[in-house]
């Protein structure tokens, strides 16, 4: 797995990939992170990580049903052994195509949609890894299943501000702050970074 360096603070890039909510990330430790939205221990978030939020609305044509993180990846059952058995998982997205129809898929998205706050808890976010994506490593080690948070799928590029960036020893940087949000970290410091992802 290669190593990029993470992005900056207030950076606006567009994305596309995974998504989830911010209830599900927030100034949490790599490990509660992970268990969270389903990254395996030591891997991908070893090397620190960058939250960004959403600045735009989103329409359905932007996005993908992919359940919730429970759905390692978006697909249905089991994350396998190898690539090649996890590639045989069913996706998310197309079996809720085939059992509500087209009509039926777009009503769900609607609802997500509803779900989808400007700010606060439920506004969308994207975890951006230092560490990138083994094609080789066990996607049941690299992505095993997550608590179960909303999860969707961006399909085009949409525009992200990076709100905040936490190194490898799990230091979390927001504009004029940072602290220590290892499992040992105070609940001050937890609770103000909260308060800034809410808010900002």
């Amino acid at each position: 797995m290669s190593t990029a360096p993470l992005p900056a603070l207030d950076a606006e890039p567009y994305l596309t990939g995974n998504v989830t909510q911010n209830s599900e990330v927030g100034p949490r430790s790599a490990a509660a992170l992970g268990a969270s939205l389903g990254f395996g221990p030591g891997g991908r978030l070893a090397g620190g990580w960058a939250v960004a939020v959403l600045l735009q609305p989103l329409v359905p044509a932007d996005f993908q049903l992919y359940g919730i993180t429970l759905r390692s990846g978006g697909k249905l059952g089991l994350p396998g052994a190898t690539p090649a058995e996890d590639a045989l998982r069913p996706m998310v997205h197309d079996t809720v195509l085939v059992e509500h129809g087209g009509a039926g898929y777009l009503a769900l998205q609607q609802v997500a949609l509803k779900a989808m706050t400007p700010k606060g808890p439920g506004r969308v976010v994207k975890v951006l890894p230092a560490i990138g994506h083994s094609g080789t490593a066990a996607p049941r080690d690299q992505y095993p299943m997550g608590r179960g948070g909303a999860q969707w799928n961006l399909i085009r590029p949409c525009k992200f501000r990076v709100v905040m960036v936490v190194d490898a020893n799990e230091i979390a940087r927001i504009p004029g702050y940072s602290a220590f949000i290892g499992d040992s970290a105070p609940y001050d410091d937890r609770a103000k970074l909260a308060r800034y992802l809410n808010e900002v």
